[in-house]
Order: C-alpha cells, then sequence, then structure tokens
C-alpha cells in the first residue's frame, strides 16, 4: 500500500504547481533565508521548502541537510498538504503514521521532530510546505511560533508568485470543477437513490402493511443524505475542487451493520437483501465515517442494481494489519468490462457501459476510488467467475491511532 494520502482535487492541483511562476529547481537566496529563518524559530538544524508533484517530492530550498528528489513514500509533506492547517509532531517515532516511514525507522536517518506549514498559493491550491525537522523530539512549539512560521510560508508564495503567471488552459480547470460538482453529485444521489427506492417499494406494499425493514432505510438514508449535505457544504470547496476529511474515531463494524440492513429493490425489482459476511470483525479506526458510510452504500446499491442475489459486506485486517470493507456479490462481470480502466482518474461510465446486470460495477466507482485515496488508501475490485468484490483497504496506522 501507499504511505500517504492523496488530495480528492490532485489533478488540478497539479496543474496548478506547473503554473506557479518561479517554481523552478534552481535556488535564490531568499529561499535560503527563510529557511535559516525558520530552523532559528523551531530550535531545528534542518528546514526546507518542499515541492509536491505527482509521485515525488523536491526541495526549492534546504538548510542543515543534504536532500534529494526522493519518491512521495519518503515524504512527511504530502499529509501536511492536506489541510490548511500546521502539521506538528513531536516524536514521529511515537505516531502511528509515521513510525514506520523510512526517515524514521531504523537503518533511516532518524527523524524525530517536524513542524510544518502548507505553502498555499493564491488560487487556494497547496503546493509544498515550509517546515523544520530534528534527529531529536521537541516540545509543541508555542502559537506564536506557528504563526510567525505561517507568515514565512506566506513569504515563500509571495516570492514565487511575483513573476509573470505560466498559461494554463483555462478549460482545464474549468473540467476540473465540472468533474468536481459531478463527483459531489453522485455523493449526494447515493443516499437519495436508497431513499428514492424504499419509498418506491412501500408505495407498492401499502395495502400489505408497513415493512419496518424499509421505514428504517428511509429514516437512515434520511440522516444520512442530510449529514453528507451539511459535511460538503463545510468540508468542500468548489473553486478548487477540494473534499477535505472529516476524521474522528469511528466503529467500523457498526457502518457495515448499518448497511447490512438495507433492503432494497435490484435492477429487475426483485427486493434484495444485504447479510454480513462470515469472519467480518468490529474495528475502531480514525476516518470520515460520513464520507466511508458513503463508499459502503454506494458499493452496496452497485450490487444491489448489478449484482447477483446474495450481496455480503463485512470488515477486517489483511496479513499486514491493514484494514479492509468489502462489499461482494455472486455476479459476474462482463468480459468487455476493463478493471484497469477503474484506476484511472475521474473515469465515469466510459467502458462500463459495456457491464450486464449480472456485474458488481456502477457509475460511483470513480467517487469511491477518489474517498479510498483521500484516506490514504487504495480500492481494488476483484472478479471471479462466481463472485465480484469491491474491496476497500485503508493504512493500518487509521486503526492503530484510535486505540
Amino acid at each position: 500500500m501507499r504511505t500517504y494520502p492523496i488530495p480528492f482535487n490532485e489533478e488540478a492541483r497539479l496543474r496548478a504547481v506547473c503554473a506557479v511562476p518561479g517554481l523552478t529547481e534552481e535556488n535564490e537566496s531568499i529561499f535560503d533565508a527563510i529557511c535559516d529563518a525558520t530552523r532559528k524559530l523551531l530550535g531545528c538544524p534542518i528546514a526546507h521548502i518542499s515541492v509536491v508533484e505527482e509521485s515525488t517530492q523536491w526541495y526549492k530550498s534546504v538548510v542543515g541537510y543534504e536532500l534529494e528528489r526522493m519518491p512521495k513514500d519518503n515524504s512527511f509533506c504530502t499529509h501536511t498538504i492536506m489541510s490548511d492547517d500546521p502539521m506538528v509532531i513531536p516524536d514521529l517515532s511515537k505516531d502511528p503514521r509515521f513510525k514506520q516511514h523510512p526517515m524514521v525507522a531504523e537503518g533511516g536517518p532518524g527523524a524525530r521532530f517536524y513542524a510544518g506549514v502548507p505553502l498555499v498559493l493564491s488560487s487556494g491550491y497547496r503546493f509544498g510546505s515550509l517546515c523544520g525537522l530534528d534527529l531529536v523530539p521537541h516540545d509543541a512549539p508555542s502559537d506564536q511560533q506557528m504563526s510567525i512560521l505561517a507568515d514565512l510560508g506566506k513569504a515563500v508564495v509571495a516570492a514565487l508568485e511575483r513573476a509573470p503567471a505560466k498559461l494554463v488552459e483555462e478549460t482545464e480547470d474549468e473540467a476540473a470543477k465540472k468533474t468536481f460538482i459531478a463527483l459531489v453529485g453522485h455523493e449526494l444521489r447515493t443516499p437519495l437513490t436508497i431513499l428514492s427506492s424504499s419509498v418506491q417499494v412501500l408505495e407498492m406494499m401499502a395495502d400489505r402493511g408497513v415493512d419496518r425493514s424499509l421505514t428504517r432505510s428511509v429514516r437512515k438514508s434520511t440522516q444520512h443524505l442530510m449529514s453528507l449535505v451539511e459535511t460538503i457544504i463545510t468540508f468542500s470547496d468548489a473553486s478548487t475542487g477540494e473534499l477535505r476529511l472529516n476524521e474522528s474515531n469511528c466503529e467500523l463494524g457498526d457502518l457495515v451493520a448499518q448497511t447490512a440492513t438495507l433492503e432494497l429493490p435490484g435492477a429487475d425489482g426483485t427486493l434484495k437483501t444485504i447479510s454480513i459476511a462470515d469472519g467480518s470483525t468490529s474495528l475502531m479506526a480514525q476516518v470520515d465515517p460520513d464520507q466511508i458510510e458513503l463508499t459502503i452504500n454506494a458499493l452496496a446499491l452497485n450490487a444491489v442494481n448489478h449484482g447477483g442475489a446474495d450481496i455480503r459486506v463485512g470488515c477486517g485486517q489483511d496479513a499486514s494489519g491493514n484494514i479492509e470493507i468489502w462489499v461482494s456479490d455472486n455476479g459476474c462481470l462482463d468480459e468487455n468490462v476493463e478493471l484497469a480502466e477503474l484506476y484511472k482518474p475521474f473515469v465515469v461510465g466510459g467502458v462500463f457501459r459495456n457491464r450486464d446486470t449480472r456485474g458488481g460495477l456502477g457509475l460511483g466507482l470513480p467517487l469511491t476510488r477518489k474517498i479510498v485515496e483521500l484516506h490514504g488508501g487504495d480500492f481494488e475490485v476483484q472478479a471471479l467467475p462466481d463472485r465480484t468484490t469491491a474491496i476497500i483497504r485503508l493504512p493500518s496506522w487509521r486503526e492503530e491511532i484510535a486505540r
């Protein structure tokens, strides 16, 4: 598994990085001066200005240590750019996210303290960080120190943006915003679809009494929709196509159990139920519960609409301790469906138009992949002749940090 999260608006963010004037690997004294001020401010021997690109991280300036371009798996700053807030780790070896990190674990340079602020362009995109590092733990910096560090970060951005901007085709940014709106629209439609289907069945069964399982589905989908609307308003930014996580410690077994209570009509009108898979366990993890519930429900809805009659949902851990949440059904995929297309950015539809009603794939999968990657995880579909399984895999530290 990767060791870092991927911003929801990664494609647009990378275009913004390429358009930053002055953002070249040629160094300038002003950036060395800012880094030198940073290490003095934090009492650290090392400071740098990082630039996070698609698969690597490089440095506009480094003082106190020799650092070359490195893969994002070796980067702390890929976590720093996930929000506008500073990231402070007094002892990296005690943080579940980083204790196995190659820069921290035995055999590496032995990094311990990290304090950094994201570098935010005037357009709102975050492209890197200004941070201090040490090989020994520190107490957390004061609020005043971090406020000064944030101001130094603004100085970095101002120095980079002083040159005329590089040209970026406006159509690309407009496309990114339209895609963001389309994906968020799908996010809202998932609970609405469950709600609408349940109401339709209730209407058809009105003369035979109330089906409590369907009324529960209506109530839960309504609550989920209300929560999602509030989350999107608070934690998204349509101007940059960004969606941020609202994380808390969550019992994943409860989310799985809630999905297992759904009873919905499939594409052929047949009412389908969802059961909890054998071997499913209960796990506490730090996630965005609304977003994870959305992905589980979206996968379940895909299975109901396009899969077989035997639908199961579960959660557990793999051999490496990573969290796995899965939805499976006893349908098989049409031979024309290309699973590789699923992993391309912003795939909506495309070759999936070739799926048949036996398959377990639907249009919610690109959004599911984006949300899982936002959590630092991976998404996979396993297709066997007699069963299709969609797996959400989240890093092990999300369980460890919730203990």
